[in-house]
């Protein structure tokens, strides 16, 4: 691509919310980092919330940009979130995608899989359409042995253990572990047969390195054809791209980077379990016990939090207050600078949902020498929870 030639155009129309849009707008600026022409294809409060992150971008050289486009001003997309579910409709914005493809045929488009209507619309003007999913081939390998062999179906409860065939590994699994969609055998809304089996292939966030058994399997048993591209993260280089990746921070990143400087190294337990879960009233009252029990520094983000009553406090009587008098942790209700937090030296522990951004992206920011160790101890923290 950095080779003397005519500049390769790619379009990249990420998913809406934050677990498909933060990691599609990183891979967008890696390409445009290796002499691609980028253009993002957004809706305006997304285009808003990662402008001077591309700004810092086309000033450092790089061809990159947003093409914003307009919605009628009586769509729910206009107010969307980081928080927005994988099964929110995205089909208003077929026929502006349309008109765009038609007017400036790109050489290539990475689309995310949850636009579950954009493949009709793509391979009937002729474009050549490659696939992000957001995940490992770890997990598409279970993904694509569950449908084939549905070993779930053979188990008597849920609670019943199964083991997945085919894998290279011995991996056991219940039915309470799989998706909803998966227990109940209806299809995901993002999923589409058709949609992969017409496309140019696969970009995956992960390395070779990581999970070469299941790179392998995918590829060669499966017979996925796949690009592994990850961690796309690390394109956020400096302290601003770190610190504003995603929504603007509810707390100051100078202040959050003082406190955790007056912590030792590896002393610190940073627990966040994503943009999209919803912990109950009872189950963040019993992890606020068990933090302030252990009595180690923590950062915990919690989001905004409402008990079943509406009011915003579900701790225990006077947690908040004796957790900021004794510099013991950090709570911090809305969006965390989560790479710059996960890259200090003070962090040694990961408590995390699993999601893939989180526990690959945040965990193997502090470079690649410490890219296994840091996954690893954001697996074994969370497995020992």
């Amino acid at each position: 691509m950095e080779a003397e030639g005519p500049t390769v155009n790619i379009f990249f129309f990420p998913f809406v919310g934050g677990g498909h849009l933060i990691p599609m707008i990183d891979l967008a600026r890696l390409f445009a980092s290796h002499g691609v022409k980028a253009t993002i294809i957004t809706i305006p409060n997304e285009a808003t919330v990662f402008q001077k992150s591309i700004d810092r971008d086309q000033q450092s050289g790089l061809d990159i940009n947003f093409h914003v486009l307009q919605l009628p001003p009586d769509t729910s997309l206009q107010t969307i979130d980081m928080s927005a579910p994988p099964m929110t409709d995205t089909s208003i914005l077929q026929e502006p995608l349309k008109q765009l493809l038609i007017q400036r045929r790109p050489d290539c488009i990475v689309t995310d899989t949850f636009h579950r209507w954009v493949a009709d619309v793509i391979d009937a003007i002729g474009i050549p359409r490659i696939i992000f999913n957001g995940n490992c081939c770890f997990a598409r390998c279970c993904d694509e042995n569950l449908k084939r062999f549905s070993p779930h179906t053979e188990v008597a409860s849920d609670t019943e253990l199964f083991v997945m065939p085919g894998l290279p590994d011995k991996i056991e699994l219940t039915r309470s572990q799989l998706p909803i969609f998966v227990r109940t055998g209806t299809e995901f809304p993002g999923k589409s047969t058709k949609a992969e089996q017409n496309s140019f292939g696969q970009v995956v966030n992960s390395f070779y390195a990581l999970e070469p058994a299941y790179v392998d399997y995918f590829r060669n048993v499966i017979g996925k054809k796949a690009w592994l591209v990850g961690p796309v993260s690390l394109c956020n280089r400096n302290l601003e791209d770190k610190a504003a990746r995603g929504q603007k921070a509810t707390i100051d990143e100078n202040s959050c980077l003082n406190w955790l400087d007056s912590k030792k190294p590896n002393s610190v337990l940073y627990v966040s379990f994503g943009s999209l879960a919803r912990l109950s009233p009872a189950q963040l009252y019993e992890i606020a016990r068990g933090l302030e029990s252990a009595g180690h520094p923590f950062v915990w983000v919690v989001g905004k939090i409402l008990d079943d009553k509406g009011k915003e406090n579900c701790f225990p009587d006077g947690f908040e207050e004796r957790i900021l008098n004794s510099k013991m942790g950090l709570i911090i209700k809305g969006w965390a600078p989560q790479l710059l937090i996960l890259e200090h030296e003070s962090v040694g522990g990961f408590m995390t949902h699993c999601g893939w951004n989180s526990t690959f992206g945040g965990c193997l920011c502090r470079g690649a020498d410490d890219h296994m160790a840091a996954f690893g101890r954001a697996v074994s923290t969370t497995r020992s929870w």
